[in-house]
């Protein structure tokens, strides 16, 4: 092979350690190997984690490798690494700096409601409440999107602090955050903890905040609420839906008796809106975090299928802008879920396992919105 590209002549040797090398060639100047496995036994459980050690030998050497089955034959291809972006975190501070400012002003303008402010919480500061709000939804996204970086991170893919996504006072003060992923997962075991580790620490972190909400919350007599709707007839008195989770937690928390209603302490609204996020992410669909294990599982047709089943889903659930949203990208080109380096070794059975948790996070979240 030609020793033009590799710079490093590690390379060479390290493939040969790890493999039988049957076959070497360029392709267009990439390197390709025709390999097989070293030795005995599973066949396509010792080729994985063979290519695993490659790949994760291989970062930090400046190199990607590819795994392929190509008409009958495992292929590894490598390809330069790009280099790292030397992003700045100033773009993050200022777009978290905004953001908390947004959701404090739009829990501000939900606190201070003359129900909390005359009647429940008569001689709380409306800051304090909308500052305790602010620190709820900060900690339930901050999770959950550290979630995702962490599991990154120990997987040696590069990938950027959160960004922080913020949205007009009325709307939650934001549209979450988010956070940016340079290079591909290695398989598709890698795929399935990026795709779930954002949602399971979200969920820990909004049953959390959950459990200190609901123990702030107010048990009031459905008979006092009627009052209220008249003293207050500006104000629009709705029983919104609980997840399945929030509903154990008050029963344990803050049981309400018969003829009484539970009103939410914003802070408890807080975790609402968290398992409302972490439910979305879930929905098997398109790049959000439920796709990326979906195509984990399941592989890139199965992923499209699936994603079609979720939009409905998110139809039936009352999530219909959303559902409109993920159907629009879904007919773009490219925005798929990320393939991994090795695309052909499945999953392992804990993951296969972990689909189980998958749909009890899911159905533990469900706020359906449509109500009969």
């Amino acid at each position: 092979m030609s020793q033009g590209f590799l710079v490093n002549a590690d390379v060479d040797g390290l493939v040969e350690s790890l493999f039988v090398v049957e076959d070497r060639f360029m392709d267009k100047e990439t390197p390709n190997y025709i390999v097989s496995q070293k030795t005995e036994g599973d066949k396509q459980q010792i080729l994985k984690y063979a290519f695993r050690d490659l790949a994760d030998r291989l970062r930090p050497m400046g190199y990607f490798a590819e795994f392929r089955w190509i008409v009958g034959r495992y292929y590894v291809t490598l390809s330069p690494r790009p280099p790292e972006n030397k992003r700045g975190s100033t773009r993050n501070i200022i777009l978290f700096a905004v953001t908390v400012c947004t959701v404090l002003l739009d829990g501000y303008l939900r606190s201070d409601n003359p129900v909390l402010t005359q009647s429940l919480m008569e001689g709380t500061p409306v800051f304090l409440n909308a500052l305790v709000f602010t620190l709820g939804i900060v900690i339930v996204f901050g999770v959950h999107e550290m979630g995702h970086k962490l599991a990154s991170e120990r997987r040696g893919i590069r990938a950027s602090w959160p960004f922080f996504i913020p949205a007009p006072p009325g709307m939650g003060g934001t549209f979450g955050a988010v956070i940016s992923q340079d290079e591909p997962p290695t398989n598709r075991d890698d795929l399935f903890d990026l795709g779930m580790s954002g949602p399971f620490f979200g969920f820990l972190a909004s049953i959390v905040v959950g459990i200190a909400g609901i123990w702030l919350s107010f048990t009031v007599p459905i008979s006092e609420v009627a009052k209220w709707a008249i003293t207050y007839p500006e104000i629009r008195f709705q029983q919104i839906p609980l997840p399945i989770v929030l509903q154990i937690i008050s029963d344990f928390v803050h049981p309400v008796p018969e003829g009484s209603v539970l009103v939410l302490h914003p802070l408890a609204f807080a975790a609402w809106v968290g398992f409302l996020v972490t439910f979305v992410n879930l929905i098997p669909s398109w790049q959000l975090d439920g796709g990326h294990v979906i195509r984990a599982l399941f592989g890139r047709e199965t992923h499209k299928i699936i994603s079609i089943t979720g939009i409905f889903l998110l139809m039936i659930s009352g999530y219909v802008i959303m559902a409109v949203i993920i159907a629009f990208f879904l007919m773009r080109e490219g925005t798929e879920s990320m393939a991994p380096l090795d695309d052909i070794s499945p999953t392992s059975l804990s993951r296969k396992l972990g689909l189980i948790g998958y749909a009890v996070l899911m159905g533990l979240s469900l706020i359906v919105l449509l109500q009969a």
